[in-house]
């Protein structure tokens, strides 16, 4: 930090004793301006505003280059898995019956805020009969501090629940900064985003139940159902999310 020069005494008042004598020479005219004000001090008064206005660029530089990434006016605005805002999915879904599995855990740091919930579908299968049972899992971390960018981009073959390579991975257009369709495996699809400092994550996850006949006897058989068909409405559920939380 450049501190300011020590002034032993005000601009007009006269130099010490010890500093003038009848034998010295009268002072030049040139170090002095109109008025009798010394020039030196106008001189002084602009390195000072010159080092203030330095001193200013270096404050605003450094909140803009801290590192901290730029959240897009993200916060977090209750759950995302409330109201309408899972409706393109649930639609696409064709849901008869949806249910809070989970409702929003919210962590709030000074570096991290985080907010997770889950819901749960069914709908019937048309012409086989049974069941198709779907959970929906939403996840949302601001990163106020750190970019998140290198790590997202790390992640993004990666299944982060079990920490084991997905399937599939496939860029998604025109949605954040970045965003992955990860095909974690054939009953389990998840949509990323990287928008600034905050990361969207939503899973859907399901299941048919069919009636089965065994030896005449009533029974369950379970598969995983292909869910590449709900990518668009993955897709608009997601915007809804991101879009809630401005």
């Amino acid at each position: 930090m450049i501190s300011e020069p020590e002034l032993t005494g005000g601009l007009d008042e006269p130099a010490p004793a010890d500093m003038v004598s009848d034998g010295d020479p009268a002072p030049r005219p040139a170090a002095f301006g109109p008025g009798g004000r010394r020039l030196w001090a106008v001189g002084l008064g602009g390195a000072l505003v010159a080092s203030a206005a330095w001193a200013g660029g270096l404050y605003a530089y450094g909140p803009r280059h801290s590192g901290a990434p730029d959240m897009h006016g993200y916060v977090l605005h209750g759950s995302p898995c409330a109201g309408l805002t899972l409706k393109p999915l649930t639609d696409a879904l064709k849901a008869t019956d949806t249910q809070t599995v989970s409702p929003a855990v919210v962590h709030l740091g000074p570096a991290l805020d985080q907010i997770r919930c889950t819901i749960e579908t069914t709908s019937p299968i048309p012409l086989r009969g049974g069941t198709a049972r779907y959970e929906v899992v939403v996840g949302i971390d601001l990163h106020k501090a750190t970019d998140p960018a290198a790590e997202f981009e790390d992640q993004r073959n990666l299944d982060t629940a079990d920490l084991i390579p997905v399937t599939t991975t496939e860029s998604v257009p025109d949605l954040g900064d970045k965003a992955y369709f990860l095909t974690i495996n054939a009953g389990s699809q998840q949509l990323k985003v990287l928008d600034g400092g905050a990361v969207f994550t939503i899973t859907l996850n399901g299941y048919n139940y069919l009636a089965t006949s065994v030896d005449g006897q009533q029974g369950d058989s379970t598969s995983e159902t292909d869910l590449r068909a709900y990518q668009p409405a993955l897709i608009a559920t997601l915007r809804n999310v991101m879009k809630g939380q401005k």
